[in-house]
């Protein structure tokens, strides 16, 4: 089972990029399938660069889990090996989360300063913020695996 979800971790960070590429490419109107960049009022260079960026995070932390994933094994179901490339994917789809909330606002707050505005418009989406919670989670669980791997490695120097 593990394999299955390693394979479908790579295909999803493939994707992912390719997707993303495609939007920023402007490739939205090819065949049956669009692919859009969502600018929220951003210059399109600005939105483009914030997509590469969650994109690449996104993409590198799926690497993470299928690596984790591919790492366990019947025997050693909590190596340390595993409990080290999900850390890994919790802490990059924290950065990619973050990086969706903070930086748009960071963007245009220093534009309109640049602009000499006297003001800028912010707009935080609720479902940015949700998404915080279940990648916290996988922070919690990641320390529960870095637990089972210690009472694993016990287990085993006991007998």
């Amino acid at each position: 089972m593990a394999r299955a979800l390693a394979r479908a971790a790579w295909v999803g960070a493939a994707a992912c990029a390719v997707i993303t590429l495609w939007g920023m490419l402007g490739a939205n109107g090819a065949g049956p399938v669009a692919a859009t960049l969502a600018t929220d009022g951003l210059p399109r260079g600005w939105a483009a660069a914030i997509a590469a960026v969650i994109a690449l995070c996104t993409c590198f932390a799926l690497i993470e889990l299928a690596r984790a994933l591919g790492c366990v094994r019947e025997d050693t179901l909590f190596s340390a090996t595993v409990t080290r490339h999900f850390r890994r994917f919790a802490t990059l789809l924290m950065v990619a989360a973050l990086v969706r909330l903070l930086l748009p606002a960071a963007v245009t707050v220093g534009l309109a300063m640049a602009s000499g505005a006297d003001g800028a418009r912010l707009h935080f989406d609720g479902d940015d913020l949700v998404a915080l919670l279940p990648i916290a989670a996988f922070f919690f669980v990641a320390r529960l695996l870095d637990q089972a791997a210690r009472l694993e490695e016990d287990h085993r120097s006991i007998v």
